[in-house]
């Protein structure tokens, strides 16, 4: 903002090491916090240079008032109270409304295009300092665009509506007493001391009942954004939600209870968490949506530090997700600084080969960046859960025991494919190696009997899925092997696969939210099912058979699955695994690690008129062949 010496943010390979293993320091996590402030300032001073020419040729009833008075003013503000601009361009959406902009400006904007007119997201610059001067106490007026009669005040809330028309100007008066936002249709008068709630105040909540330690950061965050027109990581701009008192106390009852939990067991994620975390934006999905499976959030490159997800159901969930998305923060604002993934190849139009990778806790095939970003994060996750293990009995413990083992498979997976990217640096390399060396040491850590076998099943099962819908033989290969199978020959060499994303192939994952059902509430599980036999699903049934390691049950349900779907390999899969390993016959391990050549085979066997063969029974014939190509 002022005239300052310039510094240099510099990550150093011993602190690269310990952001890999996720052992940061609370100077390594600052710097990172640091550099993110910097991006934002240069992001805000390259607006300079295009808003006022953008500004001249936008038709706008009134003109639009130059956005370097706006600048001066946020610079007035800094001289008289720091903090109060710090507080605000804490708030992550900022970042979000800047960067979007500066791409509208210079012709580069992906993705979901902006509702907002462009005199609208030009004028959002004298919100941000309008906030700014309130805070500072800064005597000002400004004219500022209101959205559905809501005026945007970065780092504090939303005010109005002081207006009826989807968009409109209001103009914001601060003096020493306050602020007072006027629009068409009326007015709201804030204090300065920043008030909670007040009639046509919606403010940014402050998550309340932290520990003392996250109290620290208070100024900053965390909070609960329920209304910033820019939290929505797709849509923008987007109105105040409507979430009730009651279930924002749930939201900061889990928060509350997650940071607590992170500060007894992982002082390293607690310390992480209140540093680069600032705001949750709730997700608007049903308590019943979170108890039945994973929770679904996201964070964004362009606004850090902030997360959005669905209400987990319990404090240990709610930590473990705040531990994955930290995990995101953390490596968005590390690759800022430091290259670890040559060239933009996955990017639209980059320079690297996009080569795509099966990455187990996704449904879709990843490139090199995407695989790296899921190997930290749940690396991250691995050892919250393997630490948590040892804090907790019961059910919970076999739930953790669970989790745990189940990233312990996946993350080691997929960091030996990750390791042998050449598009790594020297960096990267350094980087997947310590994480690699990290999972390495997990491996002999013991897990009980019950869980264990759950997570090999969840985790073979996701991987035989994935290349079911994402590999390919070639369709000549394909016709060939379906003729000697008609015919009666043997089987040739079975040729390699290729990957074809097919993104309208992918279902939404059963087995794992039962596994966790049925580890976390055994009783309730039994019940369940008991009720799910009767509705008479064949899919259900044979999952909650599956789960329960009913193998008779389990293979009638995934025979009625078969037959009344011949072409989903879902239910010859969890068929196969379903049974003991030393029951499952020839053809099992072919059917398991290839099964896009036995669903190749299959449908061309069909196009010719054989029909669907048993996929056991052809995946035996297959395996016969030599050599088989992964």
């Amino acid at each position: 903002m002022t005239d300052r010496p310039l510094d240099v943010h510099r990550v150093s390979r011993e602190s690269l090491r310990a952001m890999a293993v996720g052992d940061a320091s609370e100077g390594d996590l600052r710097l990172l916090r640091s550099a993110q402030r910097s991006q934002l300032l240069l992001v805000l001073r390259a607006l300079l240079d295009h808003v006022d020419d953008a500004a001249r040729r936008t038709r706008h009833p009134g003109g639009i008032t130059s956005v370097r008075s706006a600048w001066r003013l946020l610079c007035a503000a800094e001289d008289r109270a720091p903090e109060a601009v710090e507080t605000v361009l804490a708030d992550p959406t900022v970042m979000a409304w800047a960067l979007r902009l500066l791409r509208r400006l210079v012709g580069s904007a992906s993705g979901t295009p902006s509702a907002a007119p462009l005199w609208a997201e030009l004028g959002q610059f004298h919100a941000l300092a309008a906030s700014a001067a309130w805070r500072a106490g800064v005597p000002c007026v400004l004219r500022v665009p209101a959205h559905r009669g809501m005026v945007w005040l970065p780092g504090a809330g939303m005010a109005g509506p002081v207006a009826r028309r989807r968009w409109s100007e209001a103009v914001v008066r601060v003096d020493g007493e306050g602020a007072a936002v006027h629009g068409e249709g009326g007015q709201v008068p804030l204090s300065r001391s920043l008030p909670e709630g007040a009639p046509g105040w919606r403010p940014l909540r402050a998550v309340r009942g932290l520990t003392p330690a996250a109290q620290e950061a208070a100024g900053a965050g965390p909070w609960l954004d329920t209304v910033s027109p820019y939290r929505d990581f797709v849509r923008y701009p987007s109105a105040p939600g409507r979430t009730g008192e009651g279930r924002l106390r749930l939201w900061e009852s889990r928060l509350a209870g997650a940071h607590a939990l992170l500060e007894r067991e992982s002082p390293a994620d607690a310390a992480a968490l209140r540093t680069l975390v600032r705001a949750v934006v709730p997700r608007s999905l049903s308590l019943r949506t979170a108890e039945g499976g994973p929770v679904a959030s996201a964070s964004s490159l362009d606004a850090f530090g902030a997360v959005t997800l669905s209400l987990p159901y319990d404090e240990t969930q709610t930590a473990a997700v705040l531990v994955h998305e930290t995990r995101h923060q953390q490596l968005n604002a590390l690759l800022s600084l430091v290259e670890l993934v040559q060239g933009a190849g996955d990017e639209p139009g980059g320079t690297v080969d996009r080569r795509l990778y099966y990455a187990p806790w996704r449904s879709d095939p990843r490139p090199v960046r995407g695989l790296l970003h899921g190997v930290f994060a749940f690396a991250g996750v691995g050892r919250f859960w393997r630490t948590h293990r040892g804090h907790v009995t019961g059910t919970e413990r076999q739930r953790a025991d669970f989790e745990f083992a189940v990233l312990r498979e996946q993350v080691q997976e997929a960091v030996a494919v990750l390791v042998t990217d050449d598009a790594l640096t020297e960096a990267g390399r350094l980087f997947a190696d310590e994480i690699a060396g990290l999972v390495a040491t997990w491996r002999e850590d013991d897990v009980a009997a019950g869980p264990r076998a759950l997570a090999r099943h969840y985790c073979a099962l996701r991987r035989a899925l994935w290349r079911g819908r994402h590999l390919e033989i070639p369709p000549g290969a394909a016709q060939r092997l379906a003729a000697a199978w008609v015919a009666g020959h043997a089987a040739s060499a079975l040729p390699p696969s290729a990957v074809r994303p097919r993104p309208d192939l992918i279902r939404l994952d059963a087995f794992g939210p039962l596994a966790r059902f049925h580890l976390s509430s055994p009783a309730a599980f039994a019940r369940r099912r008991l009720r799910e036999e009767k509705q008479g699903d064949p899919a259900l049934r044979a999952g909650y058979a599956a789960v329960a390691g009913d193998a008779e049950q389990a293979a009638l349900g995934y025979a009625k699955w078969t037959a009344a779907d011949p072409q989903e390999p879902e239910a010859w899969i969890g068929a196969v695994l379903a049974l003991p390993e030393h029951a499952r016959g020839a053809g099992a391990a072919l059917l398991l690690d290839r099964p896009e050549v036995v669903a190749g085979v299959r449908r061309a066997v069909a196009a010719a008129g054989g029909g669907f063969p048993a996929p056991l029974d052809l995946a035996a014939w297959l395996d016969a062949a030599d050599p088989h190509p992964r």
